[in-house]
């Protein structure tokens, strides 16, 4: 059944957006009383049925409304985009996929990359969002300079994943039920970045001993 994306979407407005309603209509060729799925991303499910269709606004009966609960762990991921564009893509899509609640990009100090194309992302979180069969669609922020987010992270839990030695939790540390990690760049996070963190109450992590790539990270 074909998933769609209506943010407004409710009992007393029960249409699809213009971009999906061009997609019912003329990408997949749907026709009255035809049965879909709609998501509004904040949890809601509608079961429905075409009640009236046109490219730029399909109406629905709305047959029934599941609604999936939060998790109990609330996951805040801070990161510096990768040069490569297809691995932060790959990533976002990947951290939709798994069910992380909050995305901030990060412009850090060695970030090779300035400018990100923030409705791109979205769309591929939407697709995502659809694909996995979630309701909820994570909060994406950026970019926002390290200096300016690390004081206003509000999560009760604060952890920085860096390369340079020293005391640091492992993973298996994190209660995880309201945290944010941060993971710079290729580059890594710059002594004086990681010195304002810890300023700011943030907590070094220790991801283990591998070399990793930074959305594998």
């Amino acid at each position: 059944m074909p998933v769609f994306y209506a943010p407004e979407i409710s009992p007393a407005a029960p249409t699809l957006p213009p971009d999906e309603s061009q997609h019912a209509t003329r990408v997949l060729r749907m026709k009255e009383n035809d049965a879909l799925e709609v998501v509004d991303g904040k949890g809601n499910r509608f079961l429905a049925e075409i009640s009236s269709i046109n490219p730029k606004q399909v109406s629905l009966r709305i047959i029934e409304v599941k609604t999936e609960n939060k998790r109990s762990v609330h996951l805040h991921l801070a990161i510096a985009p990768t040069k490569n564009r297809d691995r932060i893509e790959w990533l976002i899509e990947k951290a939709v996929e798994i069910g992380v609640e909050k995305i901030t990009l990060l412009r850090a100090e060695h970030s090779e990359r300035a400018k990100i194309n923030l409705d791109r992302l979205h769309r591929i979180m939407v697709a995502a969002m659809k694909q996995s069969k979630r309701s909820h669609l994570p909060e994406l922020h950026g970019l926002i300079a390290t200096s300016q987010f690390w004081p206003q992270a509000e999560e009760k839990e604060k952890y920085i994943a860096h390369c340079i030695e020293g005391n640091k939790k492992g993973l298996n540390a994190i209660d995880g039920s309201d945290c944010v990690i941060a993971i710079g760049p290729e580059g890594d996070f710059s002594e004086h970045e990681i010195e304002g963190t810890l300023a700011g109450g943030f907590v070094p992590l220790d991801l283990g001993d591998m070399r990793l790539r930074k959305e594998t990270a």
